[in-house]
């Protein structure tokens, strides 16, 4: 009795399914900061985006929104975490202002932050 007992029990464990659910690592987001060399750029002149705060070495993305376009670069950041990127103001649209979006990754770590400038 005892013995078939041990086999009903060991065959409706190995029947009922067992979930198992993977949870993700949580990825770090944070803040960083942004600044323009430049906040009212004459046209055909050059800004530049100065990036603080992030990981050393994480890959930095800037883009500016220009009124008619988005024009994005990347670069990387030192090993302090600071980054710079030179806008040329071109023919930009006097009076617009230029959002710069920023965003740097390193692993699962994530900064994001903006800064602006308006052409004049």
């Amino acid at each position: 009795m005892r013995r078939a007992l041990t086999v009903a029990i060991a065959t409706a464990l190995s029947l009922t399914p067992v979930a198992f659910t993977a949870t993700p690592a949580s990825a770090a987001t944070g803040s960083c900061t942004a600044s323009m060399s430049v906040t009212a750029p004459a046209q055909y002149t050059t800004t530049v985006v100065r990036v603080s705060g992030v990981g050393g070495s994480a890959k930095v993305t800037t883009a500016a929104h220009y009124k008619t376009t988005t024009n994005q670069k990347q670069t990387t950041a030192s090993t302090t975490g600071k980054a710079s990127v030179a806008y040329s103001i071109s023919r930009a649209t006097k009076g617009y202002k230029v959002v710069v979006s920023v965003s740097a990754t390193k692993g699962t770590s994530t900064w994001k932050c903006s800064t602006s400038f308006t052409p004049r």
